[in-house]
């Protein structure tokens, strides 16, 4: 199979992208649940999340 069209890559890169912040911040609402305030800790693992999704999908597609 030859290279993806680059519609293609960028898809998978929004996916990766959106998949990273879902996980994270699922990650930060279950150890706020834990903690006594799921809505802190959602939005913590918000905060965390977007700088980390990005630099997740800058790592794996930087070379487009």
């Amino acid at each position: 199979m030859g290279e993806q069209r680059p519609a293609a890559r960028a898809a998978g890169a929004g996916m990766y992208l959106l998949a990273a912040l879902i996980v994270c911040a699922a990650l930060g609402l279950g150890a706020g649940w834990l903690a006594g305030n799921a809505l802190a800790g959602a939005a913590v693992g918000l905060a965390i999340g977007v700088p980390l999704s990005f630099y997740l999908v800058y790592r794996q597609y930087r070379d487009i």
